[in-house]
């Protein structure tokens, strides 16, 4: 790894940024955390936005203890020090029923969810190897659809995620796993990653390959 430089840009690097963030790690999953050497301005970038990812991420159905943990313990308490934040978060929650129970449905601010998962994957891919790309598509297949989607778009949709289920990914070792794992493939030119947090979060990612510098 190039270590003089940013993770995600040509500035020298003075700091190091936790991929995933620091704070998705509750107190006894914080030993060996992923670092990649950054600059200031990407070590501080998306600090509000890993706040509400990190809270919206641990809400989520089927999350195991350590997530649910997590949300009562530092969600929960971001929420008592910023009531802003709460009625942000669930200004329009409702209930619905999600596999035979009751839960709650509420709009997300998805584009500030992806920028966090876009600055952790540009981390991974340059931790691993040591190729900078500050861009991907990130897919976020645990949110649901909106309440406009028809048939034929949701089954369209279904069938897009399979094909990321029938990538043969290498994965790769945390020591953390029952906060985050990833994996990653080289396909077709460009490259894969898969993460899940807390068991259940998926996350994908993709993007073309670049040339070295």
């Amino acid at each position: 790894m190039n270590n003089a430089t940013c993770y995600a840009c040509d500035q020298p690097a003075t700091t190091k940024e936790h991929t995933p963030p620091y704070s998705f790690f509750p107190e006894g999953q914080r030993l060996n955390l992923i670092t990649v050497p950054s600059c200031e301005a990407h070590n501080n970038a998306n600090s509000k936005d890993v706040e509400y990812a990190r809270n919206v991420i641990t809400t989520m159905f089927g999350t195991n203890d350590v997530g649910q943990q997590h949300f009562a313990d530092k969600a929960l308490r971001s929420f008592d020090r910023s009531p802003k934040l709460l009625n942000m978060t669930f200004a329009d929650i409702r209930p619905v029923t999600l596999h035979g129970q009751t839960v709650g449905a509420f709009t997300m601010q998805t584009d500030r969810i992806e920028a966090v998962m876009n600055a952790c994957v540009t981390a991974l891919h340059f931790r691993d190897t040591n190729e900078r790309i500050p861009n991907w598509e990130v897919i976020l297949p645990n949110l649901s659809f909106q309440g406009d989607t028809t048939e034929a778009q949701a089954a369209g949709w279904s069938g897009f995620l399979s094909m990321f289920g029938q990538v043969q990914y290498n994965v790769k070792p945390t020591d953390s796993p029952d906060v985050f794992q990833y994996a990653m493939a080289q396909i077709l030119g460009g490259w894969i990653y898969n993460l899940c947090f807390y068991k259940a979060f998926t996350v994908f990612a993709f993007a073309p390959s670049v040339s070295p510098e």
